[in-house]
């Protein structure tokens, strides 16, 4: 999990809150916001308004992802009456493509 943390510090990402459901990464510049899930595989999570913004992001996305760990994103309602907070979810092989999509979102956040 360090070497993953190291790939988003490297990325202009600095880490301000961690939980055991999720850890939250902060944009030095733009103060964007993105979820690193403490899954087996590298799973991530970006704000809803990012990827909707930007359609090549919401097709490579492996789709919502509902949690209370995403506390700084928007609440819709999902299976339940009350609304939770989402986001869309990305599974990542390796830690170089983990390095080359945070490179991406970047560009994308940057010109948004």
């Amino acid at each position: 999990m360090n070497n993953l943390k190291s790939i988003f510090t490297k990325n202009d990402f600095k880490l301000t809150k961690e939980t055991s459901k999720a850890i939250e990464f902060e944009n030095i510049h733009t103060k964007d916001v993105i979820y690193l899930l403490p899954n087996k595989e590298i799973s991530i999570v970006l704000h809803p308004q990012i990827v909707e913004e930007n359609k090549g992001l919401q097709h490579k996305s492996h789709g919502i992802y509902n949690s209370t760990a995403l506390s700084l994103f928007p609440k819709r309602v999902n299976t339940g009456q009350t609304p939770i907070t989402y986001g869309y979810s990305y599974k990542l092989k390796s830690e170089s493509e983990l390095d080359q999509f945070l490179t991406a979102v970047n560009l994308i956040i940057f010109h948004t």
